[in-house]
């Protein structure tokens, strides 16, 4: 965030609001591939992924969720090992739907799964061991799991993932993250939608 003064003198394009980035901390328009911002961001990630100095250190900010999905993914694709993927379990509340349970468990099958909701993790998660990841959640606050946690995988569980804490005032304890229900506050869809998956996100930020 750039704060400005009232006249504006901060804004390079004071009418169109526009303020020029210096171009030392810019990766140019002709290189801007993902591949290009880890490295900018996370240089020698295949051999420091589960350092958490390192980590601590580090965070890519991005506006939209979607760039969020693309940054994950290839950051996942560089750290080492098979890894893992947890599938949610999705439904709708009954009673804030008007349909018979054979017309609901249709809408389960094909719909369900593909909603994607700000702070509510995808039905498809994948994680590595050393993967680093930020709670989602606030889960144990006089453990240190609170929303925003920053973690590092250390096993990965049929129903819960293993962890050490690397940020807040308990860096270095072990925790087990679990999957819990949870339900987007704003919706526009005509029901309410829960998802059963685990608590976490990326450490890549919005």
């Amino acid at each position: 965030m750039v704060v400005t003064n009232r006249d504006g003198s901060f804004y390079s394009d004071v009418d169109n609001d526009l303020i020029k980035v210096p171009t030392d901390i810019c990766i140019m328009p002709s290189t801007r591939s993902n591949p290009s911002i880890i490295e900018a961001l996370y240089p020698s990630l295949s051999a420091m992924y589960n350092d958490p100095t390192y980590l601590q250190e580090r965070a890519i900010l991005t506006p939209k969720n979607e760039m969020v999905h693309e940054l994950n993914d290839t950051i996942m694709q560089m750290i080492p090992g098979e890894g893992r993927t947890y599938f949610s379990s999705d439904n709708v509340c009954k009673a804030s739907v008007n349909t018979n349970d054979e017309d609901l468990t249709a809408l389960q099958m094909y719909f369900l799964n593909s909603l994607r909701f700000p702070g509510i993790p995808n039905h498809d998660v994948h994680l590595k061991v050393g993967t680093p990841f930020m709670l989602l959640r606030n889960l144990n606050q006089s453990e240190g799991l609170c929303n925003g946690t920053r973690l590092i995988v250390t096993h990965l569980g049929n129903w819960s993932i293993s962890v050490n804490i690397i940020s807040g005032k308990n860096i270095g304890s072990k925790a087990t993250i679990p999957r819990i229900i949870m339900s987007p506050n704003d919706s526009k869809w005509p029901f309410k939608f829960n998802r059963r998956q685990l608590l976490r996100k990326h450490h890549v930020s919005l």
